[in-house]
């Protein structure tokens, strides 16, 4: 055994240095410009869009709605590095245009937002695009990663539990094998579904289109997908045979599979210390996880004379469990800005869920390490069957904590990307109608939580139609004290018909008072406003608001 450890870690040294890119960091892209910019009116239609990243990044669609209804574009985007570019045709009508982009930054994740622009005289409202699948997609795709990460347990656990503890009989070998050659198969439908994000193709149609995988290659997937598949390929051949070079092969397969798994997400963007991090946190996983069925089929089959593996599972165990949570607790801190973090964004409460689960799962271990392990040894009447109970109970929740990872791994850890921090969702106070003008000023209200006390808000829209719209927000504390916030900003949202976060900063006029005048309620219908709210240099607040924008009652609109 300690001659597999030793050739463990010289193979981990060797592999992870090959296999991981050096010299560079990935990180979630940003959009930093776009013309025309976002909120420009101009006096004649632009021939083109371009969209400029701080990275390079991959294009998964471009859309742009006018008054008449989606613009079709010239020719296909095309992207350079982080600059998108789309020729639009001539002639474009006077009104307000909205541009839709979704693209998949360098470690893999989707990202999207939307930017305004006028065109002429007065702007007149958009027509809205249509719905996407992107929601069904995603949840393929979750699916999928909990399936490859139950079969990479149970595969790549079964070579470290063969190599570092006791082989394991023919019969459970093989029916590891089988893990690893479905998750082999997991590997390549999310290639297609990769695709089918990056196309925003209809689910699940587009994968019975070639285009959906071809699409796939150009991601960060593809890398990952191919290692992966490698080293499921050697780990299921291991399996199936016998002898010092069987685990020598199931070794090196485990190896590939790990840094396959760190070639794309959360851990590209950190470069060969963040991916390195990943290998040594999903090895440890594999091999306590994967060890639970070794051990049962162990404990059935002999009893109490199974204490020697048992103990010899527990001896590694106790490193093992170190390295998962020193490996874990590190990426974590990499990727969040601070430790608020762990409650205000999607990321971070996923974090604290799965944190909670592994505390289970480490009580568990210790209640067998402490008691049914010694009884075990002891050789006492029954202990091998309440053993068994306790590992099928780590099972249970080691089965749930993979599927909060594998949520987890879908999820961006920055906050403009994930859910909102903590918010209050707003009510109505009623629409007041002014006849002679056309107008129906939308009005909500809402709260927010400060370390000053609550503060009250208030949002007015007026004239409430899709078009050009004052929008207005009210602030001040609930025990009537000073309130004077550094900025206010709004960030605008109808995700129904595509357009996410046309963002933009109030101006105060007067105290608690802060105004934005312009075009990007374009759309009619139910719109999202999430007001921000930076109180100092050192605290923000933020709450979330909805309200219904009218259509213009001279405005003919393309059926949706």
């Amino acid at each position: 055994m300690s001659g597999c450890l030793r050739l463990l870690g010289r193979l981990l040294l060797v592999l992870a240095l090959w296999g991981l890119p050096q010299g560079q960091v990935w990180a979630h892209a940003s959009l930093i410009g776009a013309t025309p910019l976002d909120g420009a009116s101009l006096p004649q239609a632009p021939d083109a869009l371009t969209l400029r990243f701080d990275e390079a990044v991959t294009l998964i669609s471009l859309r742009v709605v006018g008054p008449a209804g989606e613009v079709g574009l010239v020719a296909p985007p095309e992207a350079t590095g982080g600059t998108l570019h789309a020729r639009l045709p001539p002639g474009l009508a006077e009104g307000t245009y909205l541009a839709s982009w979704r693209v998949i930054s360098a470690d893999g994740h989707p990202l999207g937002g939307t930017f305004a622009f006028g065109v002429g005289g007065e702007p007149s409202p958009a027509a809205a695009p249509e719905m996407t699948a992107d929601a069904l997609w995603t949840w393929a795709a979750e699916v999928l990663r909990f399936l490859f990460y139950a079969a990479f347990a149970v595969a790549v656990g079964g070579v470290l539990f063969r190599a570092l503890v006791e082989d394991t009989p023919g019969p459970l070998r093989r029916r590891m094998a089988g893990a690893a050659l479905t998750g082999i198969g997991v590997v390549g439908l999310s290639w297609g579904v990769q695709g089918g994000i990056m196309l925003d193709g209809l689910f699940p149609a587009a994968l019975l289109n070639q285009a959906t995988w071809q699409a796939a290659v150009a991601s960060t997937l593809f890398d990952r997908a191919a290692m992966s598949a490698l080293g499921l390929a050697l780990t299921a051949t291991s399996l199936c045979s016998i002898g010092r070079a069987s685990c020598l092969l199931g070794l090196l397969g485990a190896l590939v599979a790990a840094i396959g798994l760190s070639r794309s997400g959360h851990a590209a963007t950190g470069g060969w210390v963040g991916q390195l991090l990943l290998v040594l946190h999903v090895l440890a996983m594999a091999y306590w996880v994967g060890a639970f069925w070794p051990l049962l089929t162990l404990l059935v089959a002999r009893g109490s004379k199974a204490a020697s593996a048992v103990r010899r599972f527990a001896a590694l165990a106790i490193p093992t469990v170190a390295v998962l949570v020193l490996t874990g607790a590190a990426q974590v801190a990499r990727h969040l800005p601070d430790a608020g973090a762990l409650v205000t964004t999607t990321y971070g409460q996923l974090v604290l869920a799965k944190a909670a689960g592994a505390l289970l799962l480490l009580m568990l271990a210790a209640l067998n390490h402490i008691r049914f392990t010694p009884a075990l040894a002891a050789g006492r009447p029954g202990s091998a069957a309440r053993l068994s109970r306790n590992i099928r109970a780590e099972l249970v929740v080691a089965t749930a904590v993979l599927g909060v990872t594998s949520v987890l791994s879908m999820t961006s850890p920055h906050p403009n990307t994930a859910t909102p921090p903590a918010h209050h969702a707003g009510h109505w106070i009623g629409d007041t109608h002014a006849e002679d003008e056309g107008e129906i000023t939308r009005t909500v209200s809402g709260s927010m939580d400060t370390q000053g006390g609550a503060i009250r808000l208030q949002l007015a829209v007026s004239p409430g139609r899709a078009g050009r719209n004052q929008i207005t927000v009210w602030l001040d504390r609930v025990d009537g004290k000073d309130f004077r916030p550094a900025e206010v900003w709004i960030e605008l949202s109808q995700e129904r018909s595509g357009v996410l976060g046309i963002r933009r900063q109030m101006r105060a006029d007067g105290p608690g008072r802060f105004e934005h005048d312009g075009t990007e309620l374009a759309l009619p219908g139910r719109w999202t406003a999430r007001v921000e709210v930076l109180i100092s240099d050192f605290e923000q607040a933020s709450a979330r608001l909805s309200f219904s924008v009218a259509a213009q009652p001279n405005i003919a609109h393309v059926p949706r």
